[in-house]
Parts: structure tokens; sequence; C-alpha cells
């Protein structure tokens, strides 16, 4: 039995909610456990009214969900209340928190707990879940990443079409900030034919924009165009659609210079690729109920 159908069985009785005072309506739910016997927890919005509509899975960076608080980080809160106000659904999975930790940045890659593969897997059963809820157009489903979540997506995107799972609900759409591509570029990987937006900062020092400019063109030479939109912002560095100023974070090894990465955001990106990123969603997830 396949991944999706042992979520699909347990899913009725793996539902738990409580509000949280992040947002208005915001549950928190525990799915089914992964074959490893990590529970995921995550938070969900459901979208107003009693008809199926679209949903987007949202998968957080490597600082985690939450801020230092212990509420959802400022970045996170707002994408729930809009893409909400938009009429959608939103599932945001906790890959760190459902693991006993809170971030993963200052850690280099190679000594990290949770990694790529495992958070695609987290990524895969969020959607299985999300395909059992009622409430959701399974036709109508996208994806949406930050950083490591951003990385994430391309490799859910790689391993979905390397590995599908029996009854697995299509990929409407996949919209990441920042990625890492250098690795999928060098693989040369190919990607499950889905509507893709890259959204990149030109002077990111963390993720830099190159690689996943040229995987994008490569992507587009391999398979004789595809649906991939890029957007490199100027004046921008890693985290440009976030309100915190620009800061050299010296405790991140993983950037492309030794004495640290920038992080922070950039007032007129920020505009720009929320804007990019609402055209997006109104494309890809029709708002119209499913029959």
């Amino acid at each position: 039995m396949g991944l999706v159908s042992r979520f699909l069985l347990c899913v009725a009785t793996a539902f738990t909610a409580v509000t949280v005072h992040a947002a208005p309506a915001l549950l928190r739910v525990d799915l089914p456990p992964l074959p490893s016997g990590v529970v995921l927890h995550a938070h969900w919005l459901p979208a107003e009214g009693a008809e199926r509509r679209p949903a987007v899975l949202a998968l957080h960076g490597c600082g985690g969900l939450y801020a230092k608080g212990g509420g959802l980080a400022e970045r996170y809160r707002e994408t729930a209340e809009r893409l909400h106000a938009a009429g959608y659904a939103v599932l945001m999975p906790d890959s760190f928190g459902s693991r006993g930790l809170r971030d993963i940045c200052q850690t280099r890659y190679r000594d990290r707990s949770v990694d790529v593969a495992q958070r695609v897997q987290d990524a895969r059963a969020a959607l299985a879940w999300l395909a059992a809820q009622p409430q959701v157009d399974v036709r109508r489903i996208g994806v949406l990443g930050w950083s490591n979540g951003a990385t994430t997506t391309l490799n859910l995107l790689e391993q979905r079409l390397a590995r599908p799972e029996l009854g697995e609900p299509a990929i409407a759409g996949a919209a990441v900030f920042y990625p890492g591509c250098g690795p999928l570029a060098k693989r040369q990987s190919v990607l499950e034919a889905a509507p893709l937006l890259m959204l990149l900062g030109a002077l990111d020092d963390w993720t830099p924009a190159q690689p996943c400019v040229d995987f994008a063109r490569s992507l587009q030479a391999r398979s004789g165009g595809g649906d991939i939109t890029v957007h490199v912002y100027d004046n921008s560095y890693h985290g440009f659609d976030g309100t915190a100023p620009v800061r050299l974070r010296a405790d991140v090894p993983n950037g492309t210079s030794p004495q640290g990465v920038h992080q922070g955001g950039n007032p007129e990106a920020r505009a720009k690729s929320l804007a990019a990123l609402d055209v997006f969603w109104s494309r890809v997830l029709a708002t119209r109920a499913a029959p």
C-alpha cells in the first residue's frame, strides 16, 4: 500500500484541532503518522463556504514556522490571511517542531538532522491529507515554499515525477521564493510539468539567483517550453518579501561568503513579488467550486 493510500485510510481518526491565536479560525491539526513514526503537526485554515475550494500547501523556510514569541512568524501569518481572503484554504506543516526542532538555519547543510528528502515526504503526506478533506477541490491544489521550503517544493516536483504514488492529487501550480537550485541544476533534474513561478533576489548571497535562472532555462529547453515564470528582483537579498531591515547574519554558514549571509526585506520587491504571486494563484487556482 502506497503512502497516499495509508494516509487516506487513517486520516479520519488522526484529526485533532485546537484554535491558536495567530489568526482567526486557524486550526492545529495532526496528520497520520509518517512511515518513520513522526506525527506531522500543521496549521490549517479552511476556506469559507460549504463547497469545495482550492487549497495551498505552504512550506516554511529553515527558520521554522514560529517567531521567537511562539506564535506564527509574520510571513506565514500574513500568507495564511492573504490566501484565505482570496478564497483558498491553507495548510502549513511544521516539519521542524514535529521533530523537536525550532530551526536549522545555523546548521551546515551536511549536518542537518532534517534534510530536504524528509521534507519532501512531509509534503507528500500533507498533499494526501489535503486531498482527503471534503472541502478541498483536489483539482486545485498549489504548493508554495520559501528558501528551504522552496528547495523542498522543487525536489517534490522531481520526486513525484520519478516515483509517483497511486492516488496522489495533481499539483495545479508551484511558487517558490529564493530556493537553492544548485544541486538540481547540476544533476539536470526533470520536474513534474506543473506551472512554476520562481521569485528570486538579485543580491541573494545565501541561495543565489543565477543557478535558478540557469535551471529554469534548462528545464524550458529540455521540455520545449514549459509554463515557467522567473522574476529576479534588483537590490534584493534573501527574504526580500519580508518587512525586517537587511542585516548580515554571521551565524549562517551556508552562503557564498565565509562572513555570513544577508537577509531582509525590500519594500518594492515585496510588493511586486506578492502581486506576481496573486496573479499566479488566480491563474492556476480558479476559485470556482468543484461540481
